[in-house]
């Protein structure tokens, strides 16, 4: 009980401090620290951390027939970021991209390594009907100018004026929206396990392809990029030694396996480290229920969103987004949705066995 009112009093006290005058904009606060954190040099040979230690899940890399035909024929050439400078679009920091440095897919974005050791996540097109753009949706849409630099405001306004038609110009401020939706998506975690939360920078990208003629494809869509840290993916650690008995049915199509730390996978793990790791999964149990029980959000927290890196072995998290309670699916067993995932982090945290 005291824990919740800690973090309810806490949320309280960040509302309170957004609404005060002379506050830093809340861009302010959420970029303040990505220059140093995410500086890279161009002119240094940096060494690139070997794929084997790449956190990648193979099976999000997979892509059926038609995606990699389309691939094949429209191959991904580079990313820009874009802004409005001197009355006009501004393109700045050129990403090169190929299929060869294509790492995961999720369920909104592409992801891709960067030569300088970091990547970039491009977003899929979606459509409005999406449950992510529930409430929180609205307040950004309702506040743009909370949410977006004042060059991406002018921007939006810039292609909206040169777009044909109204369908098209709602369009370009949807994926303005979206932008701000995935900062206050960053922003919910960031406040409240700032440790555990990748640094990350939300930007408006280009995104070119290049066609079979020689003409490029060019894409507008919001992007991200993070520095890339040596580690596994959670499912990565766990070993599928014991089936959880369900119905003949689910057992055939979607069988269950009890969830066990595999504590030599990847080297001996001493134990202050794994009590490290405890700690934090359960911070982020307790943030879980803060945003369900007092903001009605669900954390949608998976192993594919969390990585424990190596050699230090650090819990970090890198992919953010929370959906309005009333547009999640619960299962059967936990008409709460947000008990599924902390019962996947309970299950793991014990298979440590530390008592």
């Amino acid at each position: 009980m005291a824990k919740k009112g800690r973090f309810s009093e806490f949320g309280e006290a960040i509302r309170n401090f957004w609404n005060s005058p002379g506050i830093p904009s809340f861009i302010e606060i959420l970029e303040k620290g990505l220059d140093k954190e995410l500086f890279f040099d161009p002119d240094r040979a940096d060494s690139q951390i070997p794929k084997e230690d790449l956190p990648i899940d193979f099976r999000l890399r997979q892509s059926g027939f038609a995606r990699k035909f389309y691939e094949k024929l429209f191959p991904v050439s580079h990313v820009f970021r874009i802004t409005h400078r001197y009355g006009r679009e501004f393109l700045d920091n050129f990403m090169p991209l190929a299929s060869e440095n294509y790492i995961g897919r999720g369920s909104y974005k592409f992801v891709y390594t960067l030569p300088w050791n970091q990547v970039v996540k491009i977003g899929k097109s979606k459509l409005p009907s999406d449950p992510i753009f529930g409430s929180l949706y609205k307040e950004v849409q309702n506040n743009l100018e909370r949410y977006l630099k004042t060059e991406e405001i002018g921007l939006m306004h810039h292609l909206q004026k040169s777009a044909w038609g109204e369908s098209k110009r709602d369009e370009i401020r949807f994926k303005f929206a979206r932008l701000g939706l995935e900062r206050l998506h960053y922003w919910k975690l960031k406040s409240l396990i700032p440790d555990l939360v990748l640094p990350t920078r939300f930007f408006m990208g280009l995104r070119f392809r290049r066609s079979p003629l020689g003409i490029p494809v060019v894409t507008l869509t919001p992007c991200d990029n993070q520095n890339l840290l040596p580690g596994k993916h959670l499912k990565e650690f766990i070993r599928l030694n014991e089936k959880v008995r369900q119905n003949p049915i689910q057992d055939a199509l979607f069988p269950k396996w009890k969830l066990n730390f595999d504590t030599h996978r990847f080297g001996i793990i001493n134990k202050s480290k794994l009590k490290k790791i405890a700690l934090d999964f359960h911070r982020v149990i307790e943030v879980t229920r803060y945003l369900a029980q007092e903001e009605k959000l669900i954390f949608d927290i998976h192993s594919e969103n969390i990585i424990i890196t190596i050699p230090d072995f650090e819990l970090k998290i890198f992919d953010y987004h929370v959906f309005d309670e009333h547009l999640y699916e619960p299962s059967k067993e936990n008409p709460s949705p947000e008990v599924d995932h902390i019962n996947l982090i309970k299950e793991f945290v014990s298979s440590f066995e530390l008592g």
